[in-house]
């Protein structure tokens, strides 16, 4: 008898410890949401000053904004920072003055050359057209992507991975979508007639018409996982978006300032976090195929799934009673 007693007080003990720390992890998540752009600092390694971060609830001063996150990526930032500085001012070379644009690489608490190699590019091209955010200690993909939208100047939004395996060029394709969004018509980039500010959608990029050649490639085991995971997102999200972690999203500036307040999520699936936000918001999300390609030095294992599988429930245990989604109303009136 004593002995199933002691049993049972460990059973409670272990259970109270475990509800006690999924309620600490929810809680920290919840008041880490609100990222306050005036707390974070911008450093310009010319001038070797700090300077204070724009919000993103101020006006817009750029039409296209977009934010690489990076986590020891010295070796692969160098072919992405030139393949999309080259795009934007061969762009602007097109479009004329009226195509502003900036870059922001946040450092996610990199232990190699990551900010030295992007200190380098804001030499190089200004501290006006490139932006380095460093953050004190790895906190995850999520985050810093979140970050560096608090502190963007555009009309539009974008966020890519370090690694480039998206064709920057690509985010006319998605421009062009989300110009359908807004208007109904195909005829004009976002940008150019101004709605990136006014209007409120999303526009992702996708691998979906890849799936096939993607499946040949990888081991059964990897199909598995992924299979379970993509039901996983289904489950969450619903079946709208095809592709939902590919690294490659566009924003208008009204609906990137409702969504990224919102967002808890650091790490693996913010991704799902934000459409599932999008809906739940009533935000508009166009899915568009773009150009991609693997690229060596992935830090996905298999391990990372188990993450992303706790996230994705952890998405609809934290909506459903512990985390408050912000109506763009309620934000705006925080903010008056």
């Amino acid at each position: 008898m004593a002995t199933t007693a002691l049993i049972g007080l460990l059973v409670v003990a272990l259970l109270v410890f475990v509800g006690k720390s999924l309620w600490d992890w929810f809680t920290r998540l919840e008041g880490q949401a609100e990222c306050k752009s005036s707390e974070l600092v911008l450093e310009n390694p010319v001038s070797v000053q700090k300077a204070p971060c724009p919000s993103i609830y101020g006006e817009a001063t750029k039409s296209l904004s977009i934010v690489i996150p990076a986590y020891n990526e010295a070796a692969r930032l160098p072919a992405t920072l030139d393949e999309t500085l080259v795009y934007l001012q061969r762009r602007r070379d097109r479009q004329g003055p009226h195509f502003t644009y900036e870059v922001i690489i946040v450092d996610d608490g990199s232990t190699d050359d990551t900010v030295r190699v992007a200190f380098d590019y804001v030499r190089k091209y200004g501290f006006d057209a490139v932006r380095v955010l460093r953050l004190p200690s790895n906190r995850g993909k999520g985050y810093a992507v979140k970050v560096g939208m608090m502190i963007a100047r555009g009309e539009l939004l974008l966020f890519m991975d370090a690694d480039g395996a998206t064709r920057v060029s690509d985010v006319e394709r998605l421009e062009q979508d989300m110009h359908k969004l807004l208007t109904g018509t195909p005829d004009a980039p976002v940008a150019k007639t101004k709605l990136g500010a006014a209007g409120l959608a999303m526009s992702v990029g996708s691998r979906a018409h890849m799936e096939q050649q993607a499946i040949a490639k990888r081991t059964w085991a990897r199909n598995f996982l992924m299979h379970g995971f993509h039901f996983l997102v289904m489950f969450v999200a619903g079946g709208a978006v095809r592709d939902t972690q590919c690294g490659f999203k566009l924003f208008t500036r009204r609906a990137a300032r409702t969504l990224f307040t919102n967002q808890r999520l650091q790490r693996w699936c913010f991704d799902v976090e934000l459409i599932y936000l999008a809906k739940r918001l009533g935000i508009p999300i166009a899915e568009t195929a773009v150009n991609w390609t693997e690229i060596p030095g992935s830090k996905i294992k298999i391990t990372s799934m188990i993450h992303m599988a706790w996230e994705l429930v952890a998405i609809l245990v934290g909506y459903f009673r512990l985390w408050h989604i912000r109506t763009e109303a309620e934000l705006t009136k925080t903010r008056s």
